[in-house]
């Protein structure tokens, strides 16, 4: 007879737990290769799309700040930084041939014009790149995975912005009566084109920039990195409407009506930001008053805000530029010191006429960037050049258009 204990009990459940537990980890295993090689190719699709952000940026910076017509410069700019944007801990795979520079997309400022940088980023299987790694999806067989983004960005050009300081300038003008210093035009002639008998002084004055370089008036070539008036030194001197236009003569102007003319306002708007958009066609009142005061408080609190930069002759070749301040901190920096702000230029021929007939016109022919370099007395001295403004409506990809300067990511 068969023993019984050694007959198989096939309603035992010893060892199923076992049975469970290998389901389980074949399930867990699998759940993991979904959530943590899933999430490693989407946690570095972000960082490739910041890497293609930043590196577009950086070669619209170039075309639109340094050299429009510098393709290979800008495409250097581009390399450097994504190589500066790691995806996953490594550099992404961009070679010269992923920087390209299409037309731009339709829906963009600059819809059809050549201003646009578009950068391919990669870490995947392609010959010679750089794929992601994977974890548990090697138990399948899977070694390896890739992710791409891509950026276009476009170099804007206008000739309005917001920002603008109360204080105008006179645009140039042809001198023809050689005042003091060189022949021509200089910082040292006045503008004098009516003389009280009527008869004409000799000077003219063309709005128009395409007079430029032979006529007057600033220009987006002139004002821009290589020009003539670029980083032209500036002192800025009060002045009135019973003395003769002179090249740095600035004028108290009203920026915002709605609040209106007065010391406070004033002030504060040489130091703070006003939203009124200003450009060519808008007309400004003259701030009634000695502004004297008011515009040195506020050029003094415009100073303090970035104490530490610096007009550097040799940067840019020699052309000079922005040093130093909080464009050069590593906590808290700033991608353009304060103290390059937007100041507006009036057509000097109107001044002149209007003032001989008793009425002050301080028409607005463009927006210039000014550099504030530094307070000597009640005057102020600092560099033209043109001004960055952040991107808004009527601003295009056409180069030349505008003094007004800005980038914007547009795919």
């Amino acid at each position: 007879m068969a023993n019984p204990r050694l007959q198989p009990d096939l309603t035992s459940e010893r060892g199923a737990v076992i049975v469970h537990v290998t389901i389980a980890l074949v399930g867990l295993l699998a759940f993991s290769t979904f959530v943590i090689d899933y999430g490693v190719l989407w946690a570095a699709r972000r960082q490739a799309q910041n890497a293609a952000d930043a590196a577009a940026l950086a070669g619209a910076i170039s075309l639109a700040y340094v050299d429009f017509d510098n393709q290979a410069l800008a495409r250097s700019s581009a390399l450097v930084v994504a190589a500066q944007n790691q995806v996953w801990g490594e550099a992404p795979d961009v070679t010269d041939a992923d920087i390209t520079f299409p037309v731009c997309p339709p829906g963009s400022p600059g819809a059809g014009t050549n201003s646009c940088v578009r950068v391919d980023v990669f870490r995947n299987q392609r010959a010679g790149g750089n794929p992601l790694p994977t974890f548990f999806g090697k138990i399948v067989g899977i070694n390896e995975q890739g992710v791409r983004a891509t950026a276009t960005a476009e170099a804007l050009f206008g000739e309005s912005t917001d920002c603008v300081k109360p204080f105008a300038i006179p645009d140039r003008w042809v001198e023809g009566r050689n005042d003091v210093g060189p022949a021509g035009w200089s910082e040292n002639d006045t503008f004098e084109r009516y003389i009280p008998n009527g008869a004409n002084a000799g000077q003219v004055y063309t709005p128009d920039a395409d007079s430029y370089p032979p006529g007057s008036g600033y220009s987006p070539e002139s004002v821009s990195l290589g020009g003539g008036d670029y980083g032209r030194l500036i002192t800025l001197k009060s002045g009135s409407p019973n003395s003769a236009l002179a090249p740095g003569q600035y004028h108290p102007v009203v920026i915002n009506p709605a609040e209106g003319p007065g010391g406070a306002n004033y002030r504060e708007n040489i130091a703070t930001c006003d939203t009124t958009v200003i450009g060519p066609g808008t007309e400004l009142e003259s701030e009634p008053g000695n502004m004297v005061g008011p515009t040195s408080q506020g050029m003094r609190n415009l100073l303090a805000l970035d104490p530490e930069a610096e007009w550097d002759s040799t940067l840019n070749d020699g052309r000079g530029g922005i040093r130093g301040g909080c464009m050069a901190r590593l906590t808290a920096p700033c991608m353009v010191s304060p103290r390059l702000v937007a100041i507006p230029v009036f057509d000097p021929d109107a001044y002149d006429a209007g003032r001989a007939s008793g009425r002050i016109v301080f028409n607005i022919t463009k927006v210039l960037g000014f550099f504030v370099d530094q307070m000597n007395g009640n005057e102020v001295r600092g560099y033209i050049m043109t001004y960055p403004s952040e991107a808004h409506a009527g601003m295009g990809g056409v180069p030349g258009s505008g003094f007004v300067v800005s980038v914007a990511l547009v795919r």
